[in-house]
């Protein structure tokens, strides 16, 4: 595991104020507060208030008492009992007002402890912005919900899209959907599937409820806000393989058309903002332990999760296409591959996650995933165990095998496609450093696009193929013409793949092994940077291509924690991939950093995370040290040097590992690009992150 640091912004003077209606925190307070009758101020503040309200009374008291004084003591006309009257009242008053300005005093040191300013200041805030940003409900993001769409505060949304979301664990759909009554469609499914298919009468019904899901149109008439629920929504189950494990760890929310065949969402004349909400009666699928609650405000600091987003005026027809694939096209890759497909959008998953079965048509002998909308094809290997699963905000398909065929450099094992192991006579693709021949298959995969309804729009029939998330089928030659249409065959055959709108390419799996590991190039912000920005990106280029589902296993910790700041709920974040020629890049989207407070942050890489070929993630190399030269370094904006290579001692950490150096056993570990010690001269080498973050905080504080 690689650990890296940074500090938050804590500048009061670019802290936001909460007096400011349109700062962020009064944004998703009065989105999910004045809706339920509460205050949406920080109830630090209103406090504050009160007592600034108090004292400045108190004040102005005080100066009455002392013009009286002085009235008394001027108008006495030698009366030497008035004068004494005078006299009291006045010494009364400063009495006073040494006893308010003590106050004020000792009030203001607990407005800065509590992360509230004075208030002093030409024209300034009347207070601070509260070191709270990860308003209620949004901890469960990163923790129990592991992805949706779309996301978290996402604006220009089409009105015809769906909602999406998956989870880490197996949930219980019968908590989710209620079965049609129509078509005998249960919980999750659809019945009638075709071009009549109705959504509201074909399909479950999501399960409305303050305690189940609620979507809800934001209204702000005048400043008062109000959540009007839409009037339902189909609701649809994505089974996928986890670690093993098979079960619903993803449902599509299909919200119903409104009165005149509009779309589900939004308004044709202005912007919409909806607010969703998974509730407290949501369940995991485990039985073994009674069904818990999804979401348990232990861990995730609320027994609920909350979103909004923002649909725009527009209906989304612009079809979506493949970016990137791997294996490349007629690319030859060793047999432990993933096989990943990157569109431009996010998709509909239904119909495209699952396991490979084998079929036969028309004499011709290949395998398909569940839902017949993906296809693959192999002279000499035989059918491909594993899952395929849609990841990176529903952009990145991505097949994983699940046969072990070896062990990396971590111990756990490496998964290999089958490659010349059906029979027949493999080709010669390459010889290795021996002389000795490597044999490899060649493989063709096809994705089937969606069938059109008509020639004219690319507006896809429920279930038919790959299309997006508002329904509109796969553009395979990015030629913006629809070619598969509701009179085509839906079931395509290998002498037809190359068919548009499919999409088909052909790569070559070796049968050998890649052997080495990824590590950190770049971070960012760099290591240690201060008065970090609140929305500051988060990321680290890695230097070999990624499997995606490995690193939502990225963490954040916190110092203080949530828990010490009293708000309990974790920082959300989510990744997102950017694959390149060799490297990837992963951003780490996230809640805003905290300001107005000393906040560090440290995020963690394990070993867990690993490349295309299930290497490990080579922890004990990275990014050694920060970039004081840099004009932006305060500002936390620049990433750390980079990182070249094994042997590079100026920019790496590089941890020589026991293997080669048996005198450094079990220095495997980067802890803020330092040598992997508490202290200089100590032979307690930091082996874990809990080491790490004790050191960091005890260093770093």
């Amino acid at each position: 595991m690689t650990v890296f640091a940074f500090l938050s912004n804590v500048s009061t003077a670019q802290a936001q104020s909460v007096a400011d209606q349109n700062s962020t925190v009064n944004q998703g307070l009065q989105v999910i507060e004045q809706p339920l009758g509460l205050p949406s101020t920080d109830i630090r503040t209103i406090i504050a208030n009160i007592i600034r309200a108090a004292l400045g009374l108190l004040g102005i008291i005080v100066v009455v008492l002392m013009i009286y004084a002085g009235y008394l003591w001027m108008t006495a006309g030698g009366n030497e009992e008035q004068i004494a009257q005078a006299k009291k009242v006045l010494r009364n008053a400063v009495i006073g007002l040494v006893v308010i300005l003590s106050a004020y005093a000792i009030v203001a040191f607990i407005f800065r402890m509590l992360g509230v300013s004075n208030g002093s200041g030409q024209g300034g805030p009347v207070g601070s912005a509260p070191a709270v940003h990860n308003f209620s409900g949004s901890g469960g993001l990163g923790q129990i919900v592991k992805d949706h769409y779309p996301m978290r505060n996402q604006t220009d949304i089409p009105r015809n899209t769906k909602i999406i979301i998956s989870f880490f664990v197996p949930v219980k759909i019968e908590t989710f959907a209620v079965s049609s009554t129509n078509n005998n469609a249960g919980p999750g499914s659809c019945g009638n599937i075709g071009p009549n298919m109705n959504w509201e009468t074909d399909c479950s019904k999501m399960k409305i409820g303050s305690d189940e899901i609620r979507i809800s149109k934001v209204i702000n008439q005048n400043g008062v806000v109000t959540l009007e629920p839409i009037t339902g929504a189909a609701l649809i189950a994505a089974t996928s393989t986890v670690s093993g494990r098979s079960g619903y760890f993803t449902i599509v929310i299909r919200p119903y058309d409104q009165p005149g065949k509009k779309p589900g969402l939004g308004s044709d004349t202005e912007n919409v903002t909806y607010l969703v909400h998974l509730g407290s009666s949501l369940l995991k699928d485990d039985p073994a332990n009674d069904n818990p609650p999804l979401f348990q405000s232990t861990r995730v600091g609320n027994n609920y999760y909350e979103w909004n987003f923002t649909c725009n005026t527009k209906i989304d027809r612009t079809p979506p296409y493949v970016k990137d694939v791997f294996p490349g096209v007629s690319a030859q890759e060793t047999k432990d591959s993933v096989i990943q497909i990157e569109f431009n959008e996010a998709l509909d998953p239904s119909g495209i996650q699952g396991d490979f079965t084998s079929t036969t048509v028309s004499g011709t002998h290949y395998y398909t995933l569940q839902g017949n909308n993906v296809y693959l094809k192999s002279d000499h290997s035989s059918l491909p165990l594993g899952t395929m699963n849609l990841t990176n905000g529903f952009t990145v398909l991505e097949f994983t095998p699940s046969f072990a065929c070896a062990a990396n450099a971590c111990g756990d094992p490496k998964f290999c496609l089958p490659v010349c192991d059906n029979g027949g006579a493999c080709d010669v693709v390459t010889q290795n450093w021996r002389g000795e021949d490597i044999k490899g298959d060649k493989f063709q995969m096809l994705l089937k696009a969606g069938v059109a309804f008509n020639v004219n729009s690319f507006e896809a029939i429920p279930f038919s193929g790959v299309m997006d998330a508002a329904g509109n089928a796969l553009d395979g030659n990015r030629d913006l013409r629809v070619q598969i249409s509701s009179n085509t065959d839906t079931l395509p055959v290998f002498e037809d793949w190359k068919k548009p709108d499919n999409y088909w390419w052909n790569f070559t799996l070796k049968d050998e092994l890649d052997l080495i590991s990824p590590y950190l190039n770049e971070v960012y912000p760099d290591l240690g940077a201060a008065n970090t920005p609140t929305s500051a990106p988060l990321g680290m280029i890695f230097s070999k291509r990624m499997r995606v589902d490995p690193l939502y296993k990225i963490t954040i910790d916190e110092n203080p924690t949530p828990a010490a700041r009293g708000d309990n709920t974790p920082i959300w974040k989510v990744p997102r991939v950017y694959f390149h020629s060799v490297t990837t890049t992963v951003e780490i989207e996230h809640g805003l950093f905290l300001d107005g407070i000393k906040q560090y942050y440290y995020p963690s890489v394990p070993s867990a995370v690993q490349d295309v070929h299930f290497n490990c993630f080579y922890a004990g190399m990275g990014p050694k040290v920060k970039s004081p030269a840099s004009a932006d370094y305060n500002l936390g904006r620049q990433n750390s040097l980079n990182c070249t290579g094994i042997g590079d001692g100026s920019n790496c950490c590089n941890v020589t590992s026991s293997a080669e150096n048996p005198a450094v056993t079990g220095q495997d570990y980067c802890c803020f690009g330092a040598v992997n010690k508490l202290n200089p001269g100590d032979s307690n080498f930091i082996t874990s992150s809990a080491k790490c973050f004790e050191y960091l905080k005890k260093t770093y504080n």
